[in-house]
């Protein structure tokens, strides 16, 4: 399949070639990490500003193990003797810092950077997800079983091109025809080969946005869509906000870094959920394989037809897998949404930040969900409708479909710092004063001046004991 680079892009896409084998959930690869600093008199390429290439641990994450000590070869005929270690406890990066405010939404028990349950007595805590930060959630309900730091704000990187689609598909005939233009074909990162000067219909634009995560297909629909780029970015940052995605803000269509930009795994959840509701993402993101039209480039160049296939490994290997979509940047780490449906029940997952979690390891929640999640309580709630403030036991109560509930158990995270969030509007610093409660401030009110005037009586009494005394 055809790729078609700009000669002065060349140098800041040599790294891309080695991110494909290294990233297992597929299609991970929207921006290419930047190339080591070549060896002098050649200088480093300068890159992009909005582009974050300075790759930082993921936050909440487990710090890797030293390597191993080399090991000495024994004298022939020698006794080897094994000396026990210890396993040691998995260490972790400092978790993120989180500012959700009072009553975050979703419920009161998400405003937190550790991890969240209501698991039962008897049943086991559903697998670890090595990332900054993930939500567990019935697709159907809304019920949240399981969250980290579900509202830390972070990168999306391609995963926010779910919410391109669910914004622009009400917008564009997918029979409509869009021309490429030259800014198209130069995208960043993952393209599909646009051609500019060559047509293209919608509905194979759609297929290329979410089956390869192509960032010239973004560019490409959201010129066309009413208001152009701005518009669309506009009308994507209302969408979010109208599904309570209240921690999102859209800078760039394709999901690529851009300062400002910004969701968390709670909202990734909400947005997949919708997106889920159309028939047509639907239909696009459990494709497997989808022809693309050719093109003729400046010089004449015919490029013939070519099929163009779907990333998603969740998709493509779980059994169930029904979507949804993959993302990766070197700011944002790997980054996913996907949802699964086996016996009439379906859940969605989202995540943030990892640099080891795989459709395996997704796949492993997920087969608890389906195991346990019949019995396991609620800790918050996807449904804007219903109320952000569920009881203390973590079930939503105005759900009338919530699961039995177990008393939440919070796993504090490592301790807090600033992760590398999604530029300078991300996670606030954890040393930020918490406001107080609004009934406090009520009560306090309300009831200020009648304390004044109680001091205020103790006061006279005790100087009319005293005259009386000295009356006696």
């Amino acid at each position: 399949m055809p790729h078609h680079r700009t000669p002065g892009r060349c140098r800041r896409r040599v790294a891309v070639a080695t991110l494909g084998a290294a990233l297992t959930l597929g299609g991970l690869a929207q921006a290419a990490p930047a190339s080591p600093t070549p060896a002098a008199p050649t200088p480093a390429p300068t890159p992009a500003p909005t582009f974050t290439v300075t790759r930082t641990p993921c936050a909440g994450t487990r710090v890797p193990p030293p390597p191993a000590p080399p090991t000495r070869r024994g004298r022939a005929g020698a006794t080897a003797t094994l000396t026990p270690t210890a396993t040691p406890s998995p260490s972790y990066y400092p978790a993120p810092a989180v500012r959700a405010g009072d009553h975050p939404v979703g419920g009161d028990q998400l405003g937190t950077s550790g991890i969240v349950t209501a698991v039962p007595a008897g049943t086991p805590q559903p697998p670890e997800l090595d990332a900054t930060s993930y939500v567990l959630a019935d697709q159907q309900t809304g019920v949240i079983l399981a969250a980290k730091a579900p509202h830390a704000h972070l990168y999306p990187a391609s995963t926010l091109k779910t919410l391109t689609a669910l914004t622009v598909m009400p917008q564009l005939d997918p029979r409509r025809v869009v021309t490429a233009t030259a800014s198209d074909q130069a995208a960043e990162g993952t393209r599909v080969g646009m051609v500019a000067g060559n047509p293209y219909p919608v509905h194979q634009l759609y297929g290329a946005l979410l089956m390869q995560s192509a960032n010239d297909a973004a560019y490409a629909l959201a010129r066309s869509a009413p208001g152009g780029v701005a518009g669309t970015l506009q009308r994507m940052n209302a969408t979010a906000a109208a599904l309570g995605a209240r921690d999102t803000v859209a800078v760039d269509p394709s999901g690529l870094d851009a300062q400002g930009q910004r969701s968390s795994a709670y909202d990734l959840a909400v947005i997949g959920r919708a997106a889920m509701q159309r028939k047509d993402f639907r239909a696009y993101v459990v494709t497997r394989e989808m022809p693309f039209p050719g093109a003729r480039q400046a010089d004449g160049t015919v490029v013939k037809p070519y099929a163009v296939p779907n990333l998603n490994h969740f998709v493509l290997h779980y059994p169930g897998a029904t979507g949804v979509k993959t993302g990766y940047t070197t700011g944002a780490h790997r980054t996913f949404v996907g949802s699964a449906t086996r016996g009439g029940r379906s859940y969605v997952l989202s995540f943030m930040c990892s640099d080891t979690v795989d459709w395996h390891h997704v796949g492993a929640v997920m087969d608890w969900a389906f195991a346990h999640g019949g019995t396991v309580g609620g800790v918050g709630t996807l449904d804007p409708r219903a109320t952000t403030r569920p009881a203390t036991s973590g079930a939503p109560g105005s759900s009338p479909t919530a699961p039995p509930t177990a008393s939440p158990a919070v796993t504090p995270g490592p301790a807090s710092s600033t992760p590398a969030t999604a530029g300078s509007t991300g996670a606030a610093d954890a040393s930020h004063p918490a406001s107080t409660p609004a009934g406090l401030r009520e009560i306090g009110e309300k009831w200020w001046g009648a304390g004044v005037l109680a001091l205020l009586l103790a006061a006279a009494g005790a100087l009319l004991t005293r005259r009386i005394g000295r009356r006696r």
